[in-house]
């Protein structure tokens, strides 16, 4: 069928094939038959009009044919859902919304480990393909040798922060054991529904599968660690990637999700790992930077990092699978934490405790009650510091 948009009345989308990010957004267009065109960085619009708009290089961004520009998986969903959001990819159960959003959060930060791992440490199986795709989204139809050359310093890069993301050879054991653990239980959920919730995708599952797509689903290493290991899992990714619900293993399951609220033992499993592999970085986090707020004059509004040199605003030690290591404190997680314990917050006293239960059950609590002492907001693309708690 031919396609009469053109790039005037679509959205596009500013990303890369490779990017975890760019594999959240684009999913959530494919799902929901949204029009779009997708385009690299090296297209002359992206320094032109985006780069100046959002203020340094970041993928994914969304252009709206309106031209409203918006930056972050997160905020480009919830912008697309006050426009075509029918039914929306939040859940409405108290349950299954806070689940949804902790997934959410777990598939954004939580993950980056063994995305990262993965990704770098296997150079045998990887780095040719890696080379090739770094390198040809700077330069679509560079020749091997040329897009090879291209990808270097960019590889150099990003391989350079795995021990600031805690990935080190005395936490790799660890973070292969985690990851084994979570491609097991969700292997075991997804045997019985196409997706987290039932028969369509969620905020949850777009979440986890920005990580599991991009790094973890598409470089060959990890990608035949994923369908030798975990098949369901690799369909579920498959079928995430597809832009219709693609789900003829299951005929008569309805587009709707869990009856009741219900948030199945196999998904209560999958919280538990998200207690024992990124809980600890999270509340340690949460207290790395209520110390920083404490010792630090700061003023509502400002840029929490001000420094353009700099990423982070220190470190912490925490512990990965009882492995003690030192992490940088990337304030963006907090943002997201906040999007979970927003949501609670709103809920009625009955469906709070509710959820308590359950994030009991699941040794997850804390995620709702470790709060920073100062909100982070998104102010113009940038975080800054929000009103005291």
């Amino acid at each position: 069928m031919k396609n009469n948009h053109t790039a005037e009345d679509c959205y596009i989308m500013y990303g890369s094939p490779p990017s975890l990010y760019s594999g959240k957004v684009r999913s959530y267009l494919r799902k929901n038959r949204l029009p779009y065109f997708e385009r690299l960085t090296c297209h002359p619009d992206y320094a032109g009009k985006i780069m100046p708009a959002v203020g340094r290089y970041v993928i994914p961004v969304l252009e709206s044919p309106d031209g409203t520009i918006v930056q972050d998986t997160s905020e480009i969903i919830d912008f697309l859902e006050t426009r075509h959001g029918e039914p929306s990819v939040y859940p409405e159960g108290a349950k299954q919304k806070i689940t949804a959003l902790i997934l959410e959060l777990f598939g954004d930060e939580g993950l980056l480990r063994p995305a990262m791992h993965y990704r770098w440490n296997f150079d045998e199986d990887n780095d040719d393909f890696i080379s090739l795709e770094f390198g040809r989204f700077m330069a679509p139809t560079a020749p091997d040798a040329e897009a090879k050359t291209l990808a270097a310093p960019v590889k150099a890069q990003m391989s350079g922060l795995l021990p600031a993301l805690g990935v080190t050879a005395k936490t790799i054991p660890a973070i292969e054991a985690g990851y084994a653990e979570l491609l097991a239980a969700l292997d075991a959920h997804l045997l019985e529904q196409p997706y987290l919730f039932g028969g369509r995708p969620t905020i949850a599952d777009y979440g986890l599968y920005a990580p599991l797509y991009a790094h973890l689903g598409r470089d060959p290493a990890p990608s035949l660690i994923m369908k030798k290991t975990a098949n369901r899992v690799w369909r579920w990714v498959e079928r995430m990637t597809a832009p219709d619900l693609d789900k003829p293993e299951f005929p008569d399951m309805p587009d709707t999700l869990f009856e009741d609220d219900k948030v199945p033992a196999t998904l209560a499993n999958i919280l538990k790992i998200v207690a024992i592999d990124y809980l600890p970085e999270i509340t340690g986090l949460v207290d790395y930077l209520n110390g920083y707020i404490s010792e630090n004059e700061i003023t509502e509004g400002a840029l929490v990092i001000t420094d353009p040199a700099k990423r982070s605003l220190g470190g912490f030690q925490t512990v990965i699978r009882d492995t003690d290591h030192r992490l940088v404190a990337r304030h963006y997680c907090l943002w997201m934490l906040q999007r979970v314990q927003d949501a609670y917050d709103a809920l009625s006293e009955t469906e709070q405790a509710d959820v308590r239960s359950m994030l009991q059950n699941v040794g997850l609590a804390a995620l709702i009650d470790h709060k920073c002492a100062r909100r982070i907001d998104r102010v113009d693309h940038k975080e800054v510091w929000g009103a005291l708690i």
